[in-house]
């Protein structure tokens, strides 16, 4: 399998004494399912900003064999915020408005963004504004938008902060149906377990294991020195 994604002594710091990341090395193959887990502080969401150059980190980072910026268009990316990826008055507008910015033609792109709100359950809501749905409602809008643009690789950044069971629930079973790279960072373990076939964990920034997301997400020792029990 190509590798996706390649991170070499990846370190990085918002101050220089006080380092985030230290020396990361992660490499994800296509079709891989990663869970990237730790507790509050680990550096999950900075590596994921890394890896997409939103941040200036030291090392080597390649996306599909180059740089991050020249890959952006094989990506979907949904924050742990949805607020930041609706702002349209209709999620139907929210999910194909990136896609008029790819410059689909608008009866294509709506077609497309129904397609995707459907996928997730959410052809009904289609003609809704954002701020008029559940917060769980709201993940899976942002998610649908980031399918819409068919990428290759899909970065998720806490997908379950918030949800209630119900919705975490939900949420696995879409993760489950997806056919892509998956990169998904969390500390909900068992919405883990069913998302990722391999987990990669942080403890103050740095890797402590890196395999088999069944065998590292039921190992009471490592959760407990992770800051996940």
């Amino acid at each position: 399998m190509s590798l996706v994604i390649e991170a070499r002594g990846l370190s990085f710091g918002y101050e220089t004494e006080r380092p985030v990341l230290r020396a990361i090395t992660l490499e994800v193959r296509a079709g891989e399912r990663v869970a990237i887990v730790g507790g509050n502080g680990a550096g999950k969401s900075t590596l994921l900003w890394c890896l997409l150059g939103l941040h200036r980190a030291s090392g080597v980072i390649r996306l599909f064999g180059g740089a991050p910026a020249g890959a952006r268009h094989r990506l979907g990316v949904v924050f742990q915020n949805p607020e930041d990826q609706l702002f349209m008055p209709t999620i139907l507008e929210d999910v194909a408005l990136p896609l008029y910015n790819r410059g689909l033609p608008r009866e294509a792109a709506w077609a497309r963004a129904r397609e995707a709100l459907a996928g997730v359950g959410l052809e009904a809501e289609a003609d809704r504004p954002a701020r008029r749905l559940s917060l769980g409602q709201r993940k899976r809008a942002a998610i649908a938008a980031a399918l819409a643009m068919r990428p290759e690789l899909l970065l998720m950044d806490e997908p379950t902060a918030e949800l209630d069971g119900r919705s975490v629930r939900q949420l696995a079973d879409l993760m489950e149906t997806l056919q892509l790279t998956l990169v998904v960072t969390g500390h909900d373990v068992e919405f883990l377990r069913r998302a990722a076939r391999r987990a990669v964990v942080l403890e103050a920034g740095a890797v402590i294991a890196d395999g088999p997301a069944g065998e590292l997400l039921c190992d009471a020792g490592l959760l407990e020195r992770a800051g996940l029990r």
